[in-house]
């Protein structure tokens, strides 16, 4: 758990900052970015008559925050959506002059800009629109907004950056694993339910989440975006209890990305967090809805999905060709051969009529498909990166990975010294169900199952050896034979 608060990393240097600065304010969930700004900013601002201006992603996350200000009697900031103010650009055209009111301009969970792009066209002019107000210091708040800050570094380097940064102390996992299949996460949820234990369940894909929702609707809640097909299925009710009193009254709560600001969980009931995200960023988000009493050692098992290096590979394929696209519009290529027959998602079309592309949306996919190229370097690239940013130095099981294993080793042993006529081998191998790690094509043939065996670890062989055997007509016959060993005996 973080021990230090962020208004001590910054101290009182916000005396020092300047109209035109931007400040990044990097740290995880619960460091007391919010609090800085509510309590310490403000009574600041309030001194000399300023006002600010704080922008969050999502409505709840407004509503929530505007009841605070109002319980604690802060007057000087205003409160408002991002969306509001690309509204306002693409009604009002980009004239900034009504942020001239404002002293400073906060950028709540500013991962928004880059995150948000997947779903909306519109990201960017919020943050051109802002940017391009050189009266007030902008502020960046993040516990995921490297991207976003590598953005202004590479594109507005006239402008003064300022970053604080305070680490997120994830020792409050207690146990870290994996799975890679729904099989195994129904599995999974089916034990949590048979023993009771509330979970937090968050599900990359709305249609799956609402899948998994209906297969255990007697016994969870269900929270999804505004613009999913399935937000007829959300208790509102229900959202707005967990909003006010940051816990929820069934075992599960199952949700998309849509909870990933703005929504706070402290219930010490909750101790299992399954996490299905590709995006990293999303997913320590996610991870973050979880809050620790400071005053609490509590820790937490966190099981999430590992995507394996061909699952990666479709995705690699489509963050290729926004990257493609984007490159063709802005000049850098002069031709993409004829490969694309409509326009892609990276692109939109503005009040004017004018096509235009999302550079957060390019940005973002930019930075995915160099990840992704990242991961599949390494037969485990992607759960080494989880590992890696939670600073888990144990060893990660996956589960459904790690069952297989378990059975075929029991297959395995079960046959240990038996002999087999060929046929007889090919059926226990066609039993192992085997997939060659290349193609993923189930092994048929012995000699090609040895050495997989043993590129997977299996301590076992089939070794061919010849017989003779005298049929029913008294003839002497050679045959061939096949007989399982452990390694370790075929070594001595």
């Amino acid at each position: 758990m973080l021990k230090k608060k962020i208004s001590e990393v910054i101290s009182e240097n916000y005396k020092n900052w300047n109209a035109g600065d931007m400040v990044s304010i990097s740290s995880g969930t619960g460091s007391g970015k919010s609090y800085f700004v509510q309590h310490v900013l403000a009574e600041y601002a309030k001194q000399h008559g300023e006002l600010i201006l704080y922008l969050v992603p999502r409505i709840k996350l407004k509503e929530q925050t505007e009841a605070i200000l109002e319980k604690e009697g802060i007057t000087n900031i205003e409160v408002k959506l991002y969306q509001n103010v690309e509204a306002k650009c693409n009604n009002h055209g980009n004239n900034n002059d009504w942020l001239n009111a404002f002293k400073y301009i906060v950028c709540d969970e500013s991962h928004y800009f880059t995150n948000d792009a997947s779903f909306n066209d519109y990201t960017d002019i919020s943050l051109e629109h802002l940017l391009s107000n050189s009266h007030a210091v902008i502020l960046f708040l993040s516990a995921t907004g490297d991207t976003i800050i590598n953005y202004l570094k590479r594109f507005y380097k006239e402008r003064k950056l300022i970053e604080y940064h305070l680490e997120q102390d994830y020792s409050y996992i207690e146990k870290l694993s994996a799975y890679q299949s729904d099989e195994y996460l129904y599995k999974a949820m089916d034990w949590l339910l048979e023993n009771n234990h509330k979970a937090m369940i968050f599900i990359q894909s709305d249609r799956k989440a609402y899948q998994i929702f209906k297969k255990y609707e007697q016994h969870a809640t269900f929270v999804c975006g505004v613009k999913s097909d399935y937000v007829e299925f959300v208790d509102k009710a229900q959202v707005d209890t967990i909003i006010n009193e940051e816990k929820f009254d069934t075992l599960f709560l199952i949700a998309t990305s849509a909870l990933d600001v703005g929504v706070n969980i402290i219930d010490l009931d909750v101790q299992h967090v399954i996490i299905d995200m590709l995006d990293t960023d999303t997913f320590l988000q996610c991870l973050g809805r979880k809050r620790l009493p400071v005053e609490v050692e509590e820790k937490v098992n966190v099981m999430f999905r590992n995507y394996t290096n061909k699952q990666l590979g479709g995705y690699i394929s489509k963050e290729a060709e926004r990257v493609e696209l984007g490159k063709l519009f802005y000049g850098v290529v002069k031709s993409t051969k004829g490969k694309h027959t409509q326009l892609s998602d990276i692109f939109y079309i503005d009040g004017t009529g004018t096509v235009k592309v999302n550079n957060m949306k390019y940005v973002k996919a930019a930075v995915n498909l160099k990840r992704y190229q990242k991961y599949v370097q390494k037969p485990s690239g992607y759960l080494e990166e989880i590992k890696s940013l939670l600073g888990y130095q144990e060893k990660v099981y996956i589960h459904d990975y790690l069952d297989d294993t378990n059975a075929k080793l029991a297959i395995l042993e079960e046959n240990i010294n038996n002999k087999f006529s060929s046929e007889e081998a090919k059926e226990l191998v066609k039993q192992l169900s085997l997939k060659n790690s290349k193609t993923q094509k189930v092994i048929k043939n012995i000699s090609i199952a040895n050495r997989e065996m043993v590129t997977l670890g299996y301590p076992y062989e089939f070794v061919e050896s010849k017989e003779y055997i005298v049929d029913s007509n008294g003839q002497k016959k050679q045959r061939r034979i096949y007989t399982l060993l452990s390694m370790r005996q075929n070594s001595l």
